[in-house]
């Protein structure tokens, strides 16, 4: 039950969320926008979360997160290798599903970056991308698969559960009542988070390399919002 509420907990926190500010703003149309600070706010849900879980095990969150000095030089190497393909794989399902869903055309960019406060964009350009970079990686990849691990045999499901959670839970990221918006959240990231999956599950000293690289991209997707403001 716990591992079901875990793998859930971020889509539904990102709904949970909308719906306050929608609440303060009388608009659900106006409160899509705000989905930067959406995520902020989860991310911090999310985090402590895991802080309270990791606690009752005796383990430090923050130790998750360590490099392994042992293996430092061969981890970064491939990493290195590994974040080459990450990135194609970050952008190229945005541009083919773009052109498959929305015709080529900017609807997705145009509901994804509409302008916000400006001091609201500047304190998540540091917030959003710090914060993420402790709670995603960590909830799907750095506690559930462990913890997956122990509960099952099959090792496809083990990379394939965290992975594919990690994915759908930008569907409603914002939540907008528009099914093509909704598929083309759900698959944007799959491959990647396929590729997340089987890295960490064959390489667990991968993960922090991963989470910092993650962080990182984050950074660049508030970058396009202050352009917008």
């Amino acid at each position: 039950m716990k591992i079901v509420a875990l793998l859930f907990s971020r889509l539904l926190l990102f709904a949970f969320f909308q719906g306050l500010i929608a609440l303060i703003l009388f608009s659900w149309f106006e409160s899509q926008k705000y989905w930067i600070l959406v995520a902020t706010i989860t991310n911090i849900c999310s985090i402590l979360i895991l802080r309270t879980l990791l606690k009752n095990k005796g383990i430090n969150l923050l130790s998750i997160f360590k490099f392994d000095s042992t293996t430092l030089k061969k981890d970064l190497f491939i990493f290195l290798l590994l974040a080459s393909i990450s990135i194609p794989l970050v952008l190229l399902p945005s541009y083919y599903l773009n052109i498959w869903i929305y015709g080529g055309s900017s609807h997705y960019s145009d509901i994804m970056f509409q302008p916000i406060s400006k001091v609201l964009v500047y304190l998540l350009l540091i917030a959003f991308p710090l914060s993420i970079a402790f709670a995603e990686l960590a909830t799907y990849f750095g506690y559930l698969m462990p913890l997956l691990k122990t509960r099952l045999k099959s090792k496809t499901l083990i990379v394939l559960i965290p992975a594919f959670f990690l994915s759908i839970q930008h569907c409603t990221l914002p939540l907008i009542f528009e099914l093509d918006f909704i598929v083309f959240r759900a698959l944007v990231f799959l491959p990647f988070a396929v590729l997340l999956g089987i890295s960490i599950f064959k390489r667990p000293s991968l993960f922090p390399y991963f989470v910092v690289f993650h962080g990182l991209l984050d950074a660049m997707t508030v970058a396009m919002l202050v352009n917008n403001i």
